[in-house]
């Protein structure tokens, strides 16, 4: 749809599940911060299956001492949702790993992106993109994903797209914290550019644009 990445089921097997379950409950079940942990597997895998078995939210940073998330707003954004003093996190841990990874150094100006599904349906559609003329080797560094207790938060209302964006209005303790790198991220290839005075829809279609180009350079290995 609208030509926007997309993810496929994970294809989890019953033995990983299995194994990410009883990690889950000696490490995240107890409902006391228990700081970083190291997923028993393939970290994507593992917060793809965190996401649907437990009641959590994700939030993305660089920063790993972050013992509790407090009430902010650093940066603006388009909506009145999201430009708001609160604590910012998703049920979509791929878009709070954007944020992890996301390097805000020299040259970076502003960052579209998105991970939306249309009511009714399953299936996300992710957009990423930062402004012009920042440089492929300076856009992404290790980071850091905190898993959140959903409880507190209140979702983006949704008209025909949930956005999986959540807000809490209280400083937020996490339960973990997990160490995300660039190749832990599906689109690390796929992050358009866009120029500061492009339209929401031109920013799509630059996006979709270089969804493409990565389909082509696939078919052609």
């Amino acid at each position: 749809m609208l030509g926007l990445a997309t993810l496929p089921d994970d294809g989890l097997q019953p033995e990983e599940a299995s194994r990410f379950e009883c990690f889950t409950r000696e490490h995240l079940d107890a409902g006391t911060p228990s700081g970083a942990i190291s997923p028993p597997g393939d970290t994507l895998l593992y917060v793809r299956w965190l996401a649907q078995q437990r009641a959590v939210l994700f939030h993305g940073s660089h920063r790993a001492d972050l013992a509790v998330l407090r009430v902010d707003r650093e940066s603006t954004d388009s909506s009145a949702f999201g430009n708001q003093a609160a604590v910012f996190a998703s049920d979509d841990p791929v878009w709070a790993m954007w944020f992890a990874l996301l390097h805000r150094g020299a040259g970076f100006r502003s960052t579209r992106n998105g991970a939306s599904r249309l009511r009714g349906t399953r299936r996300r559609l992710y957009w990423f993109s930062v402004n012009a003329g920042f440089a492929d080797e300076d856009l992404l560094a290790d980071g850091w994903l905190y898993v959140l207790p959903r409880h507190g938060f209140r979702q983006e209302p949704a008209l025909l797209w949930y956005s999986g964006q959540w807000v809490s209005s209280r400083p937020v303790e996490p339960l973990a914290r997990i160490a995300v790198a660039p190749s832990d991220f599906p689109f690390a290839d796929r992050i358009a550019r866009h120029e500061d005075g492009d339209s929401e829809l031109r920013t799509m279609w630059r996006v979709a644009t270089a969804h493409r180009r990565f389909n082509s350079r696939r078919r052609l290995r």
